[in-house]
């Protein structure tokens, strides 16, 4: 089997154990903190002492360090608490996928504050060129963010000013649009009734206009929204 595309996740305890891993769903996962099934995650449906080597760890060597036999159980562990080992090509590709995340981030987010408009994404990209920013592959998004923020501010105007918005929608229609305000929007109270949902969010003011956009396609049309 060819695992050279897989991500090895190694758990340092009184032994080291590795697992091989889906590169899109390990990274989805481990650093975007999305739901995972760990028999979906594997490459390989194995836990190992040396991945590289084909070593397989023994049922008794999984018991004494995670106290279970279940290869399931010890893999989910290694994976929550062990550190992915990236190649070069691997993280490479990671930071081309989330300075991408980022420059749209700060477009949706962010706003000029001369016009209230937001910044376009090319913009965005030349700024932090300009600035000589760098992504961390294994940094969280939200903290390059800000840090993304503070090294443009010399270079663009930037706002960061949040609008409160009163929402309603049909109750049979709000699942997959409650997910939604989940993402971009701090939810500050919500109240499920027989015929509708409704809440009161505060979210980033560059967004509102897409989020709007984004629930009446969900939604055919039937959310309503204003400012609070």
């Amino acid at each position: 089997m060819d695992t050279s595309d897989a991500i090895t996740v190694r758990y340092k305890g009184d032994k080291t154990f590795e697992i091989l891993v889906e590169p899109d769903l390990a990274k989805e996962a481990k650093l975007e903190g999305k739901d995972h099934d760990i028999q979906r995650l594997l490459f390989v449906q194995e836990v190992f002492v040396d991945a590289g080597e084909g070593e397989r760890a023994s049922v008794d060597e999984l018991e004494e360090e995670f106290g279970t036999k279940q290869v399931m159980e010890a893999a989910e562990e290694i994976f929550d608490k062990g550190d992915m080992q990236l190649t070069t090509d691997q993280k490479a590709e990671m930071r081309k996928d989330k300075w991408k995340q980022l420059v749209s981030m700060i477009a949706r987010r962010a706003q000029d504050p001369k016009t209230g408009n937001p910044h376009p994404p090319q913009r965005v990209e030349n700024a932090l060129e300009e600035a000589g920013f760098h992504i961390d592959a294994m940094a969280d998004l939200e903290e390059e963010f800000d840090d993304a923020i503070d090294v443009l501010r010399p270079i663009i105007p930037i706002s960061l000013d949040e609008k409160t918005v009163a929402i309603k929608i049909p109750v049979d229609q709000a699942g997959k649009a409650y997910d939604k305000l989940q993402q971009v929007a701090d939810i500050k109270d919500e109240q499920w009734g027989n015929e509708y949902f409704m809440a009161r969010v505060t979210l980033p003011a560059g967004v509102l206009s897409e989020l709007m956009d984004e629930l009446q396609d969900m939604t055919s049309g039937k959310t309503e929204m204003k400012e609070v």
